[in-house]
């Protein structure tokens, strides 16, 4: 069975972890004991979403996840955790991120100009390593020495050796590639581990490249037609990482053997449990072994409701009492003020007092001086750059005697700073009254879930399923961009620089017609063409450059940002190149444009979404206004802010008919946020 996630694995995670944490605010960070090593867990508050907590696993188990299994907290944390809060409690994660496509994952967390980053090494035994801004090493989970590198407080934290190929450079690399074959150490070496070792890969992802290719793995010394061979590949392997994941567990006799984000040929015939997102897969696959419970293979909807619902209710009850902590603490805080308030007034006004002729130093030495007096031994400390005085007042509260190190503002009469802490107590009880609101709802949404659940195991016995495989929808070939039809063409645009780069390396023709905007980073958009354009009559010819631009614009950045127009143009295929000027690079998505470019000025935004009845099939896709009125059903967009969840909720009610679900709109939807146009 699996026990540690590969490079490839650790790719799809990441790219997953950063659509849910980043902006999340650290909250507490625990470590635990699980089987065989230790297990990381960093409970984290994203806005509008709420807690979420990651878990890291180092020793026998290696892995990084979101989790959505209890785990049990130990009451005294150890100290590598303590020193986690201390640095990173109320930070902001700023990015996630796989380091070269190795086996280490780096967080950068950031709060206010202070930048922390934290390593997790998911190689040999793993390690979890907290760097500075300058990547001094603050401490590591556990202290390393190697030839070329030390893990020690302290010391600047260095990578482990580089490959010098990776998924991302490969396109281009075939030379370096090729040579990797006909180095010494590898003559009558198999091929499969070749392929492992260029790239790191685990031998059944290495296995994999192998069959794609069609070259034997045992092969030795392959030909450079093998090697041409095994180059493909890689490249049709690699392309399958990005953009064709299928998550899914593999079993064999009910036990977990495998995770995977891609399909295998070596479990072509193997049980599988399939799911929408790799995160949740590694989850299940090793919370079975951390916490020493069977995962239910099948769980359903109602039962995931429930547990929903009761991590929402737990999240507002301690909100609710936190919430009356700070309301309590800032009421005695008042009080106390009022109970002392000759002393207070009179501390106040000296200190003013003692201010107009005296600096900080001097007053703090006159207060140092004369401890035995009275009101100067209720002075604990003074912050000259907040103007405040932390005074230790104390007076019967109910049936006790309460004492608190209050801080004041000197400028402000003992009235002023009661107040002050009245007010804020104020605030929090208002705060409460919103969150017992909310308790209630949740606490009646709780109730009848439970209640569904009852009446459905008195209505039938659950029984226990095998894992099904997920029916997952066919795609075409071009439903890999974002695509439309405007006047009988093809019409297609990349969603990012890897669909860019394939878009006009793979899919365009001398015949076609490519469009961009100036804003950087734009997709190009092609017009699949059978002519030459200027074979088509000029009305024809007009309204598809024009939707066309449409159609490119509302498709780029500047839909985000939400302006109402902005300029296109369009050039020939043969103007398209991938050789930059001398001395500059282009970065992967980019391309050179030579050449007359043919500008379409002040195109405006403007684009719908709808039902499309294409090569005998109807699917949902989006076109520019005038293309999108002859769709069987439609809603126009605009760009709004509207939060993405509550926008698909509504598309999909709206085109239920058609049995659309959240991946075929997400695959459609402009950049940035949308919104419904109200007739």
């Amino acid at each position: 069975m699996k026990k540690d996630l590969t490079n490839v694995d650790i790719y799809a995670v990441v790219q997953e972890l950063q659509g849910e944490v980043l902006n999340g605010i650290l909250d507490k960070a625990f470590l635990l004991d699980s089987q065989g090593g230790k297990e990381l867990i960093l409970k984290v508050h994203v806005p509008e979403e709420g807690a979420k907590e990651i878990a890291i696993g180092i020793g026998t188990y290696k892995y990084i996840t979101l989790t959505e299994y209890e785990r049990e907290k130990p009451k005294n944390p150890p100290s590598f955790a303590m020193l986690l809060r201390k640095y990173l409690k109320n930070t902001r994660i700023v990015n996630v991120e796989q380091h070269n496509f190795d086996r280490i994952v780096k967080i950068t967390f950031q709060w206010k100009e202070s930048i922390y980053k934290l390593i997790v090494e998911l190689f040999g035994e793993g390690n979890v390593i907290l760097l500075d801004s300058e990547d001094r090493i603050i401490l590591p989970l556990k202290m390393e020495r190697w030839s070329s590198r030390e893990i020690l407080p302290k010391e600047i934290y260095r990578y482990p050796p580089q490959r010098d190929l990776t998924p991302f450079n490969l396109e281009h690399s075939y030379e370096i590639f090729k040579g990797k074959f006909e180095e010494d150490r590898y003559r009558d070496v198999e091929c499969v581990r070749i392929i492992s070792r260029i790239f790191g890969l685990a031998g059944v992802y290495a296995e994999e490249i192998c069959h794609i290719a069609g070259v034997d793995k045992k092969t030795v010394n392959p030909s450079e037609e093998e090697i041409e061979k095994l180059y493909r590949g890689c490249i049709e392997f690699f392309k399958r990482m990005f953009q064709d994941r299928k998550p899914h567990i593999v079993l064999k006799d009910g036990d977990y053997i495998d995770v995977s984000p891609v399909e295998l040929v070596k479990y072509r015939d193997y049980e599988k449990r399939y799911y929408e997102r790799f995160i949740n897969a590694v989850d299940d696959y090793f919370s079975r072994y951390i916490t020493k419970k069977m995962v239910e293979e099948v769980e359903s909807k109602l039962q995931k409701m429930i547990k929903k619902q009761e991590r929402i209710l737990k999240s507002q009850m301690e909100t609710l009492k936190k919430y009356e902590e700070k309301a309590l603490e800032n009421q005695i805080k008042g009080d106390l003020i009022y109970a002392n308030y000759n002393i207070v007034e009179e501390i106040l006004k000296a200190l003013r007092e003692a201010r107009e002729r005296m600096d900080w130093a001097d007053i703090k030495r006159v207060i140092k001086e004369n401890r035995d007096n009275p009101l100067l031994s209720r002075i604990c400390s003074i912050r000259e750059n907040s103007g405040e005085v932390v005074l230790r007042l104390s007076a019967e509260y109910g049936d006790e005697v309460v004492e608190r190190e209050i801080p004041l503002d000197i400028r402000k009469s003992a009235f002023e700073n009661a107040e002050e802490y009245y007010s804020k107590s104020k605030k929090f009880r208002s705060k409460m009254e919103g969150v017992k609101k909310a308790i209630e709802i949740s606490r009646e949404k709780l109730e009848r879930l439970r209640k569904e659940e009852m009446e459905q195991e008195l209505m039938k016995e659950l029984e226990r399923k095998a894992p099904v495989k997920k029916k997952r929808k066919k795609r075409k070939w071009y439903e890999k961009f974002k695509w439309t039809v405007i006047e009988g063409y093809l019409v297609l645009a990349g969603k990012d620089a890897t669909t860019n780069e394939i878009l006009i390396k793979k899919y365009t023709d001398s015949k076609d017609i490519v469009f961009h905007t100036l804003m950087e980073g734009a997709p190009f958009t092609v017009i699949k063409m059978d002519r030459d354009i200027e074979e088509l009559e000029e009305e024809k010819r007009e309204r598809l450059l024009m939707e066309t631009a449409r159609f490119a614009a509302s498709h780029s950045r500047a839909w985000k940002l939400g302006l109402g127009n902005t300029d296109v143009y369009w050039v020939r295929p043969e103007q398209i190149s991938k050789t930059a000027e001398s001395g500059e690079y282009l970065k992967k998505g980019a391309f050179m444009v030579r050449g007359k470019r043919n500008f379409i000025r002040g195109v405006p935004l403007g684009l719908g979404i709808g039902i499309l009845e294409y090569e005998g099939e109807k699917k949902l896709t989006t076109a520019p206004p005038e293309t999108v009125k002859n769709f069987e059903k439609y809603v126009m967009l605009k760009p709004a802010k509207r939060k993405k969840g509550e926008l698909i909720k509504e598309l999909k009610e709206i085109f239920k008919d058609y049995e659309v679900d959240d991946e075929d709109i997400l695959r459609v939807l402009p950049p940035g946020e949308s919104d419904i146009v109200r007739k």
